[in-house]
């Protein structure tokens, strides 16, 4: 596959693939993967790198049986996609891939042929065709999919209208029988096919307008929600997450101290945090992610371990890596040696994966503008 560059990207006539990279300009830029198993016995391998930035991917067919095809374009603060594949294909992103990536946009995922199945976070899902489900990068995922077709637009969270961003939207899913469905399902196809000859202007108004058709779908989206929780009670977690955040490398942080700092009973704090199995959990998860963010960017630092571990509250490091594991499958030091090898050393991560490395750089465009916003 080819490597990305400033200006349009010459493909590699054997893999079948073209894209065009660089910053949005009066039509969307775009990348174009096109793979035939019987044409390129290494169809299958660029299949799941061009899908790695978003995805860990186990393909069912044979080499020889599979096909596939992956068309994106940039529309300036957000991505449309169809993506089409032959033969049973699992998608899985872990805690690890999260971390790695940190990537944690929202995906509005249209299937035009096919469905899919799977535990979505702690939610269990299972969508027709026809259907729209919609899948946040933050959360975990794993599914799996017969010969599929789906157009998927991916925003920002911060694109997302404010009304939905405080609720869980890991898993919920939109039938393809209610009226508001098809006609966002609608809307997302002509996107997909307008896509290559849209203005900025035209771009923004068009990926407003899905969001609209998707806030209008807010009642459904509620119900679905398992644990409806008041503005009040959503509120409250937001500045008990904040107060974590500021005080992870504390050593008086504990659940005590939070309920303390904001007057809450310990069961009240609890039920704030239950889905994340209490808060003491939470505040361990937290710094867990801290310390594999520190890891994996350690690259010649000489960073211990062990300090790492006292500076997160762990009182001895065989204790922090027994709990380090059991979150990410991988021990503080195998990320600490991933770290010191080069970026494309990561597992999915190949050389030459131009297309692959231009779709990363446009997730993190798209982050840095929300940021921005």
């Amino acid at each position: 596959m080819s490597a990305p560059a400033a200006g349009p990207i010459a493909a590699q006539p054997h893999t079948g693939t073209e894209a065009t990279g660089g910053a949005p300009a009066a039509t969307p830029p775009q990348v174009h993967v096109r793979l035939d198993g019987q044409a390129h016995p290494d169809a299958c391998e660029l299949w799941r790198t061009a899908l790695s930035p978003l995805f860990d991917v186990e393909i069912g067919a044979r080499p020889d049986a599979f096909s596939g095809e992956l068309k994106v374009f940039h529309l300036g603060d957000s991505l449309i996609a169809r993506c089409s594949g032959a033969g049973a294909h699992r998608f899985h992103r872990g805690i690890v891939e999260i971390r790695r990536s940190n990537i944690d946009h929202i995906l509005v995922q249209h299937y035009v042929k096919g469905g899919v199945q799977g535990e979505y976070g702690k939610r269990a899902l299972s969508a027709g065709e026809g259907s729209i489900s919609l899948l946040d990068l933050g959360r975990t995922l794993d599914s799996w999919t017969p010969s599929f077709a789906n157009i998927t637009l991916t925003v920002p969270r911060d694109r997302l209208p404010a009304s939905l961003r405080s609720w869980n939207l890991h898993g919920t899913v939109l039938d393809a029988g209610q009226g508001s469905t098809r006609l966002l399902a609608s809307h997302l196809s002509q996107l997909m096919l307008a896509g290559a000859c849209l203005t900025g202007e035209e771009m923004a108004a068009s990926v407003t307008a899905a969001l609209i058709m998707l806030e209008g779908s807010g009642a459904r989206l509620r119900d679905s929600e398992p644990e409806v929780q008041t503005a009040a009670r959503r509120s409250m977690r937001r500045l008990v997450q904040r107060h974590i955040e500021e005080h992870l490398g504390a050593e008086a942080l504990s659940p005590e101290q939070v309920a303390g700092v904001f007057r809450l009973s310990r069961a009240s704090l609890y039920r704030l945090f239950e889905r994340d199995g209490g808060v003491n959990a939470y505040i361990q998860g937290r710094r867990l992610d801290r310390c594999f963010d520190a890891l994996a960017r350690s690259r010649g630092s000489g960073l211990s371990i062990a300090e790492l571990a006292y500076r997160y509250g762990f009182s001895n490091e065989s204790t922090f890596s027994r709990a380090f594991r059991r979150r990410f499958s991988l021990s503080p030091r195998e990320v600490r040696g991933l770290a010191e090898q080069p970026v494309n050393c990561w597992p999915a991560v190949q050389e030459n994966a131009g297309e692959a490395a231009t779709i990363n750089r446009w997730l993190e465009s798209l982050r840095g503008r929300a940021a921005g916003a």
